[in-house]
């Protein structure tokens, strides 16, 4: 199966998906990432390229077929949305992905809601499509499918976000801290009789 990973910014999907695309990768599956924006302008001029530099160490830990880095200025994706719809229609036709997994449409980022609609313009008869969860970007979100995760699956999310020095350190974002991401999958695996998950919104399923 062909996986195809939408991120806003940089550390989106990690955080979002992170565990799940672990178990994709374990059992065999085909990962793509798109990276939009390595988000410079979020952070001092004397940490331009940090961003870039922590996606392109986490991709060497997720090793996936191929990833895009694309350069949209963070938070004024709306000034480019149909590039951002002809970008991801070029990938598309040459990934033609069995799965694409994305931001909500309940995402209130601004940059984030015009990936997610954008994303079903472009896969939304051809591909299924489910959206991972950012509470802290969200007031409601559908759990309407979950990933079952090992612990191992958790271990590796960690692992990837602790690459993400910029907001861990600079920006102290504590969405990043460990606790608070083994806590949300044990929660979600609760949900699901597992130890651990993630959890998903399903806009198309044609699998």
């Amino acid at each position: 199966m062909k996986v195809l990973v939408l991120s806003p910014h940089t550390d989106d999907s990690e955080l979002g998906a992170g565990g799940t695309v672990s178990r994709l990768k374990r059992e065999g599956h085909e990962i793509f990432y798109v990276a939009f924006s390595s988000c410079d302008e979020s952070l001092p001029s004397s940490k331009q390229g940090m961003l870039k530099k922590e996606f392109e160490q986490v991709m060497e830990l997720v090793d996936p077929t191929e990833y895009y880095l694309l350069d949209y200025t963070v938070r004024r994706f709306n000034e480019r949305r149909q590039d951002v719809l002809d970008d991801l229609i070029m990938i598309r036709n040459e990934i033609q992905p069995d799965i694409v997994i994305g931001p909500s449409l309940d995402d209130f980022h601004q940059d984030h809601i015009v990936v997610a609609n954008e994303m079903i313009r472009a896969f939304k008869t051809v591909s299924s499509i489910i959206t991972y969860e950012l509470p802290w970007n969200h007031v409601n979100f559908e759990t309407e499918m979950f990933y079952k995760l090992t612990e191992s699956d958790i271990s590796r999310k960690i692992e990837q976000l602790s690459m993400y020095e910029s907001q861990i350190e600079e920006k102290n974002r504590l969405y990043f801290r460990d606790e608070y991401i083994s806590g949300l999958a044990s929660v979600r695996g609760v949900q699901c009789n597992s130890h651990y998950a993630e959890a998903f919104s399903v806009v198309r399923w044609s699998q």
